[in-house]
């Protein structure tokens, strides 16, 4: 398994890992808006995380960020 699989499940299991942590801690029910918040995020983190990766999977020119030769 390659090192960026390896991220991607990690990343799954942090997520896991919060969704069990804000339930043992009530969050949803007793501080509804910082819950949401936290889940907030969390989601633009992994999004960020996510699209860095993706961007440095690819080089410029088979983004087509490149100019064309010739």
């Amino acid at each position: 398994m390659s090192t960026r699989r390896k991220l991607e499940w990690l990343f799954i299991a942090l997520s896991a890992g919060l969704l069990v942590l804000l339930k043992w801690l009530h969050y949803g029910v007793t501080h509804y808006n910082i819950f949401l918040l936290i889940l907030l995020a969390w989601t633009m983190v992994l999004i960020l995380v996510f699209r860095a990766m993706t961007k440095m999977e690819y080089s410029p020119r088979e983004r087509g960020d490149a100019p064309e030769e010739g």
